[in-house]
């Protein structure tokens, strides 16, 4: 297995007697962008969240079969930013500077990378500046702005977005669209469940749940 390649080999996730999904396969590579697809319901959220060990680590399920990352089954938080769908069941902090800067802080990343990360961001959604602001007087589309960019902030391999379309303005979906396009420049790997066609034309692989 290449370097930055994660692998799931027949992972099955199941709620006591109840199957939520079965037998799900991918090879997702560095620089690449997998669009999972299905109606509400279908386990689209329960997959990210075991990738990401959320499940069963903070939920219980039983998870079978594999997940592999660069010759190895041990999940680091640093590989795995995750973007939940409701934005206010993930904000921890009252004002933007804190969300947008807490995660990073501990990281140690390069100065001039963040630096350059940091000045994009602010170019492209001037709320950011305003780092006095309450999170909760934000609209719910600057929340996931906010959050989405503190994961970029914090630099990981791997992106899990869940229907990071839904409830933006057409110009915020839009440049949803350019940072995931330059995090796949960068060679991130991106895997984003949405049940709309926003995001189709972007992605290199398509699996249906």
């Amino acid at each position: 297995m290449s370097n930055g390649e994660l692998l799931i080999n027949n992972l099955s996730l199941k709620f006591e007697n109840n199957i939520i999904f079965k037998d799900v396969n991918l090879n997702c590579s560095s620089g690449s962008i997998t669009i999972i697809k299905g109606k509400n319901g279908s386990g689209k959220t329960c997959l990210l969240q075991c990738i990401c060990s959320v499940i069963p680590k903070h939920f219980a399920g039983i998870v079978e079969g594999e997940i592999a990352l660069e010759n190895s089954k041990t999940h680091s938080p640093s590989y795995f930013g995750y973007l939940m769908q409701d934005p206010d069941k993930q904000l921890c902090f009252p004002f933007i500077e804190e969300e947008l800067f807490f995660g990073a802080e501990n990281l140690k990343r390069d100065i001039d990378d963040f630096n350059t990360d940091y000045e994009m961001l602010l170019e492209m959604f001037p709320v950011l500046k305003q780092e006095d602001i309450e999170t909760s007087e934000l609209s719910f589309g600057q929340k996931k702005i906010l959050l989405f960019s503190a994961m970029i902030l914090k630099n990981p391999l791997i992106f899990l977005l869940d229907e990071p379309s839904a409830g933006l303005s057409e110009d915020y979906r839009m440049k949803f669209v350019d940072l995931i396009l330059s995090l796949k420049k960068k060679g991130k790997i991106l895997i984003i469940a949405e049940h709309e066609t926003f995001f189709d034309n972007i992605g290199d692989a398509t699996i249906w749940m």
